[in-house]
């Protein structure tokens, strides 16, 4: 049982990186640090331009940037062609 669990651990912080790579790309976070097994650190900008650093378990973390993840899924940003009157 204890191997199955390492397995998907691992998975899930494998997840998790490629995750926070689409998130500080498109600019919803600034970083995400692994500071143990069972938690991060991630980094994100509020309204008012002051950083803002809380600590996630893994489970909240990979929560946090999959919703992130699906937000700008379904909501891409407009392009010049989309914007662009005829």
């Amino acid at each position: 049982m204890k191997k199955k669990v390492k397995v998907v651990m691992t998975h899930l912080h494998n997840r998790i990186a490629k995750l926070a790579k689409g998130a500080i790309e498109r600019g919803d976070i600034t970083s995400c640090d692994r500071i143990s097994d069972s938690s991060y650190l991630i980094k994100r900008i509020d309204k008012t331009d002051r950083p803002q650093t809380t600590k996630y378990t893994t489970v909240a973390a990979a929560s946090l940037l999959h919703l992130l993840n699906s937000y700008a899924s379904a909501n891409p940003p407009e392009t010049v062609a989309e914007t662009k009157t005829v």
